[in-house]
């Protein structure tokens, strides 16, 4: 009977280590880009339309950015734990009818489904703008 305390125990204490790496799993330029994303995003939104997604870029562990063509980057947030979101080689959403929704779908990959929870639209071509004239504006 005294057991069950201490494996409950052992299992929280294992679930908490076992939570490190997830969070280590953002490399400095995956945070300089999500720092980017970010300065460029909007107010969110419910909901967005797609056609087909031509691209996706992992930012953190709860953080995907994702592409529905040029200039149309969305920043996603998904309910954690989403493990190993940092090593999948492609993305799927739950959404239908071309409609993705914040807190009814969700982002899938290698058998696993993150609810999403936030949208951002990011404004890319300012981002990208701001950008060249930043390289400009030091080149002369």
């Amino acid at each position: 009977m005294k057991r069950f305390p201490k494996a409950a125990g052992l299992a929280v204490l294992l679930a908490g280590v076992s939570a490190v790496p997830v969070m280590a799993q953002q490399t400095s330029s995956e945070r300089a880009d999500l720092t980017r994303y970010q300065k460029y995003a909007g107010a969110p939104v419910d909901s967005v339309r797609y056609f087909q997604i031509n691209g996706f870029q992992y930012l953190a562990p709860d953080k995907v950015a994702i592409w529905f063509g040029v200039n149309k980057l969305y920043l996603l947030t998904v309910q954690m734990p989403c493990n190993n979101l940092g090593f999948a080689n492609g993305i799927g959403l739950t959404a239908k009818n071309n409609m993705l929704y914040k807190n009814f779908d969700f982002v899938t990959f290698d058998r696993q489904r993150c609810k999403i929870l936030r949208i951002e639209p990011v404004n890319e071509l300012k981002m990208k703008q701001d950008a060249r004239a930043a390289i400009s504006g030091s080149s002369s």
